[in-house]
Parts: C-alpha cells; structure tokens; sequence
C-alpha cells in the first residue's frame, strides 16, 4: 500500500484528487490539507509515501513552490514529491527536478486521470510528467541546446563582442576598447547573432543570461 498526502488550496481540487485516488485500493489517502501550516504539521504526524502537492498556494504567508520543496526535501528527505500546476512552465519543471520533486502534473482532466500511474511510478523511484508537460519541457531543452552549440560556433573574437554587447557596451566603446574599427566590430556582433539566431541586443543577453555568460 502508499500511502499518498494531498496539498492544494482549493477544495474542489482536493476533492476531485481524493475522489479520483479512491478508486485505486493500492493507494491509501493519509490526509488532505488546504494551506503549507496545515501541511507540515499534518506530514509531522503522519508521514506519507507520495505527496501531491499544488505548486502555489495563493495568499499563503509561508513560501511555496521551489522554497517549499526546498523544506520538504530537507524535513522529509525519503518523500516523493508530485507538483500540481494549473500554468507550470518548462524553467519552473526543470527547477523542481532539479531540487529532487518527482514529478509534475498539469491541473486538467486529462492529467487527474492519471493520478494512481503517476503516484505508483514515482514511489518506484520513477519521474513522471504527462505527455503535455514533458513535450513542452523537452522543446525548452531543444532550444537551450540549440543555442548553447550555437555559442559554441561563435569565434573567440565574436565572443568577446557579444559579451561587451551584453554588458551594455556601444560598438563604438567596444572598437575603442579592442583597438578595432567600429565597422570590424559591428561585423562581429551581426555575425554572432546570426549565429544565435537573435535579431536584437535584447534577445542576445537574455541568451547570456540564461546560459550563464
């Protein structure tokens, strides 16, 4: 038997998940809690398997979302964690991954459906995301990818330009750093743009940014 916690600011959320995991007799619901204070002091007296948890609690004082995970993973670090999102974002996903949820599930029919599969596979140490989220996660990582060998193909020289650029440099205070000509300079950046497949100083530092450059 798992033994599954559901979290979730809304009772007619709560109510649907306790409905839906009733009809699996593998799964026991230990509880059922409507804000993070009701949560922790409910997991401090009766620990779970699996806990289903919303992502963000609306006018909770406590912090929610990563920070929250943060705190169970630390209080309750043999605890799979499943995150319910009505609007998750591949950045938001690949963060809670990364810190150790096993799993995120979209706040539709289509997904609550899945809920006892979701619950079975992570407590089997498994990761689980519905197909519309992992598509969505995977075309964000496409991307990143795309871009960081697209920085990658960018000469040593390129580089340094595009890094001034994003530092908020002008072409003309670049060419006067570099002791190269304005137009030598200018070459450059649209040369590494092209190559990041960006149009404008904007979308080029947020490249940087994300990429950690």
């Amino acid at each position: 038997m798992i033994r599954v916690g559901i979290a979730d600011d809304y009772p007619v959320v709560l109510r649907g998940i306790e409905a839906i995991l009733a009809t699996c007799p593998d799964l026991v619901l230990a509880f059922s809690a409507e804000s993070i204070t009701q949560l922790m002091s409910c997991l401090e007296r009766d620990p779970v398997d699996v806990l289903l948890c919303d992502y963000a609690f609306d006018d909770d004082p406590q912090a929610d979302g990563l920070d929250l995970l943060k705190r169970l993973r630390r209080q309750h670090p043999a605890m799979k964690v499943i995150f319910l999102s009505a609007h998750a974002q591949p950045q938001i996903i690949s963060s809670a991954l990364e810190l150790g949820a096993a799993g995120f599930i979209g706040k539709n029919r289509s997904d609550f459906v899945n809920l006892p599969q979701a619950v079975c596979s992570v407590h089997h140490g498994h990761v689980y995301l519905p197909q519309s989220l992992s598509s969505a996660l995977l075309g964000s990582l496409f991307n990143v990818n795309a871009r960081q060998t697209g920085l990658a193909q960018l000469s040593e020289r390129e580089l340094v330009v595009a890094r001034m650029i994003c530092q908020g440099m002008s072409i003309s205070a670049i060419a006067e750093r570099l002791n190269r000509s304005p137009k030598t300079i200018s070459n450059q950046k649209v040369a590494a743009m092209k190559k990041l497949g960006v149009s404008n100083d904007v979308e080029l530092s947020r490249i940087f940014q994300n990429l950690g450059h």
